[in-house]
């Protein structure tokens, strides 16, 4: 980092930026999402907790989007355990997605036909449908109350009133099967820097966008006597 040294009576004063400073909070958001993407990869490696461990990372990202005092181990833990339950049927969801995908990469790279292409097809579209839908369930499980129907329901048609935004979060949720595909020859650095910061970054960038479309969601809700965020 470079200074600007000023001489001031006789001395050097060094212009260190200060921990308000834009720089000083940039590099604190980062270490956040590091710590944050370090324990959501050690909950989320085991099955039963993937579901919770998603839904708790978007309520932590959150918390950082609010600019709020935030320890990210701390407070990821805490609400694994708030998340838990409510996440459990969004987890089933996420288990056909992610084989579904692998198998899909699985018959692609296979020397032998596994599928005919019509199923190929088809089964392609039903995985990015999946995971578009996914794309807004979790994050709404992190800032809505409400039965998972609902959710449900609501992640569906949020997903279609809201093509250009749905097509960006799931580029990034799919961003690993994008590079491996397309790109292999970087997926070695990709994966490097997706074990960092991958999954607590994408996340963070996923919510800049879904805070706004939540917010009229959430007026509406309220208007209605709904959920509470």
């Amino acid at each position: 980092m470079m200074v600007n040294p000023e001489r001031h009576n006789g001395g050097v004063n060094m212009n260190i930026p200060g921990p308000d400073s834009r720089i000083a909070r940039f590099l604190t958001k980062i270490c956040d999402l590091i710590f944050l993407n370090a324990i959501f990869i050690l909950t989320g490696c085991t099955i039963v907790c993937l579901g919770a461990a998603v839904t708790s990372l978007y309520m932590t990202a959150r918390e950082l989007h609010r600019e709020r005092d935030c320890t990210p181990v701390k407070d990821f833990l805490r609400n694994l355990r708030k998340a838990f339950t409510a996440s459990t049927p969004a987890a089933l969801l996420l288990l056909a997605d992610l084989p579904l995908l692998a198998v899909l990469y699985r018959a692609r790279c296979a020397e032998t036909l596994l599928f005919t292409p019509e199923l190929f097809v088809l089964l392609c579209i039903a995985a990015v449908i999946l995971t578009a839908i996914l794309s807004y369930l979790f994050p709404l499980l992190a800032c809505f109350e409400n039965t998972f129907s609902k959710h449900l329901g609501n992640a569906v048609r949020l997903a279609l009133a809201n093509l250009p935004v749905t097509f960006f979060i799931t580029a990034v949720n799919l961003l690993p099967v994008l590079v491996i595909l397309f790109l292999p020859q970087f997926f070695g650095s990709f994966l490097g820097a997706w074990l960092l910061i991958g999954a607590g970054l994408g996340a963070y960038v996923n919510l800049f966008y879904l805070q706004k479309l939540f917010k009229q969601y959430q007026e509406h809700s309220v208007s209605k006597g709904g959920m509470k965020p």
